[in-house]
């Protein structure tokens, strides 16, 4: 497999599946994955969250996404357990390869790849964050093919 080169590849990736999402459900619990589309293999597997919506999306000998969707605080509010937060938003500069914001269908996207190789995604006004370890351009173009259709279209009226 070929390695990874993250800038060239999160410029195509974010580029070529603008155009891929479809529309949401209203309710996150109903379909956590919002109409994701998935690619050829993977599969998705809820589980069970305490204050949360959690599961995995995985494929067999190939990547393991795993998300967390949660409510999002109110501004100035109390924070409890189980609420959205930020997770690449947060990660230290000295552990990054690059972080990138998008805006995919209307929706901010934030993206952080770390010298670790794990892919850190949310979708601030969804509460959703997802994580994966991608080893190589390949996994990199899977988890964001998936991962980008999130979103969903803007609603028609």
């Amino acid at each position: 497999m070929m390695p990874c080169h993250p800038p060239v590849l999160v410029a195509s990736a974010l580029t070529a599946v603008v155009c891929l999402a479809c529309a949401l459900p209203a309710n996150a619990a109903e379909n956590p994955l919002g109409g994701m589309q998935l690619l050829p293999g993977y599969v998705h597997q809820p589980l069970q969250g305490i204050d949360s919506v959690v599961g995995r999306i995985t494929k067999k000998d190939g990547l393991t996404l795993t998300y967390e969707i949660g409510s999002l605080p109110q501004p100035g509010g109390l924070r409890l357990g189980g609420q959205f937060s930020d997770r690449p938003k947060q990660v230290p500069p000295a552990q990054l390869r690059w972080y990138r914001e998008q805006v995919v269908h209307g929706q901010p996207v934030h993206l952080a790849y770390l010298k670790d190789n794990q892919l850190m995604v949310s979708f601030p006004l969804k509460g959703m964050n997802v994580h994966t370890k991608v080893e190589n351009a390949d996994e990199m173009a899977e988890a964001l093919l998936m991962l980008l259709t999130y979103p969903g279209p803007p609603a028609k009226e």
